[in-house]
């Protein structure tokens, strides 16, 4: 909620809820983190996602000398007259995130200064260099990709759901400062459409040091950049959202609705099989992975896992994992998976193959394949025999049924 400090109520002190990644809440670490990419807080309707975006705007402006004469920063929204009532309006000058003695209001430009809708806000310039200031500039979606090339800015913060190639273009327009905690969105997954490629970036993870292991038309999460999480539910129970509205508002929906627009979930509804699996806690960084100088803990078993499939809705998929035997823990790894149609079935195998070295030893065991094809078991084991497009032999992998049970499959991994 916002703080006013009543020695200078001008300046508004915003307090983040305290990170709670375990109910996908990270108002804290969004606000806080100074990322050298973008910054996205995905979260439900009434989690504050706004609040906490303008109020990092304010506090990289307020805090970041300006490189030139009225730098822009844009507040870029479906329609201007979002940007203008909500960035504007109601958070940024209505709740004094930005201090009215710091705006030259003399040189504001407006849209419609009746409605109190402005174009262009200058900032007055930093006290030790009367000829660089800040400038927030409100954007519509609405204005077409072209309008947002070419210009070099200071930074930017997206409301709402936007186009992928709009945030391309204006990332490119930051390219020649680049500063840290500059670039931000924040918006409700409600449009699949509009939100899958930062899903998939987000569930590949970073880009991998090793360009081997990069997947050809995988989506990765480039350096610095991060997804951060808010909870409806986190802000009502700390006051900020009304309890009858949040119980009457949530009250109507199903479950897979519901936790889009609680928790901010991907709106294709995926995880549903798994409803407590939770990336924020049970995701593990490659330190963790390689926690031994960058190679695998000592005394664990590997495994390696194929589905097989070949069609655009069921891919190819092969994980591969390690267990502790005195705990039962899995960690997985690495994962394969393609639904290219111009692939056989021994361009896959061969690409499991070659991915990790399989050794002959007690930390190796079996691995296990879907035993609907047991043609293709067959094929695997003997890969060493087939020709492939790149001309290399890929070794044999020695494979074993998977029991078939899915239910009681299902219940295991839960």
């Amino acid at each position: 909620m916002p703080q006013f400090d009543t020695d200078n109520p001008a300046y508004m002190f915003f307090r983040p809820r305290p990170d709670n990644p375990a109910r996908y809440d990270q108002q804290t670490s969004f606000f806080s983190d100074q990322l050298t990419g973008v910054a996205f807080i995905v979260g439900g309707n009434g989690a504050g996602t706004t609040t906490a975006a303008l109020a990092k705007v304010a506090h990289f402006l307020m805090n970041t000398p300006p490189p030139r004469r009225d730098t822009p920063f844009w507040i870029i929204g479906e329609s201007y007259e979002q940007a203008c009532d909500v960035a504007w309006k109601e958070k940024l000058d209505g709740m004094r995130f930005i201090p009215e003695q710091e705006i030259d209001w003399k040189r504001i430009r407006w849209l419609d200064s009746k409605q109190g809708r402005p174009k262009t806000v200058p900032l007055l310039p930093w006290p030790d260099n009367p000829h660089r200031n800040w400038q927030l500039e409100f954007k519509s979606y609405k204005q077409g990709r072209r309008q947002f090339q070419g210009t070099s800015i200071g930074g930017f913060c997206f409301m709402e759901q936007f186009p992928w190639g709009l945030l391309q273009e204006v990332h490119r327009g930051c390219r020649e400062y680049n500063f840290p905690g500059s670039m931000m969105a924040e918006f409700t997954p409600i449009d699949p459409g509009l939100s899958v490629r930062l899903q998939e970036m987000q569930e590949n993870g970073e880009i991998p040091g090793d360009p081997k292991k990069r997947e050809k038309g995988k989506r990765y999460m480039p350096k610095g950049w991060a997804v951060y999480r808010a909870n409806t539910e986190c802000a009502m129970e700390a006051g900020q959202v009304n309890m009858e509205w949040f119980e009457s508002f949530f009250g109507s929906m199903d479950e897979a609705e519901r936790q889009v627009r609680m928790i901010g979930a991907w709106g294709n509804f995926e995880g549903q099989i798994y409803p407590t699996f939770n990336p924020f806690v049970h995701n593990i960084t490659s330190d963790e992975v390689f926690s031994r100088d960058g190679d695998f803990p000592l005394n664990v078993q590997h495994r390696r896992a194929i589905d097989w499939g070949f069609s655009e809705e069921h891919a190819f998929c092969a994980l591969w994992g390690y267990w502790f035997p005195d705990t039962h823990s899995w960690v997985i790894y690495d994962e394969y998976w393609s639904n290219d149609q111009r692939l056989t079935v021994i361009d896959h195998l061969g690409e499991i193959s070659d991915r990790w070295e399989w050794l002959d030893d007690a930390h190796h065991g079996m691995s296990y394949a879907d035993p609907s094809r047991i043609d293709h078991i067959r094929i695997a084991t003997r890969l060493n025999e087939y020709p492939r497009a790149n001309g290399r032999t890929a070794k044999p992998i020695s494979l074993q049924n998977a029991a078939n049970s899915v239910y009681e499959g299902i219940d295991h991994v839960r």
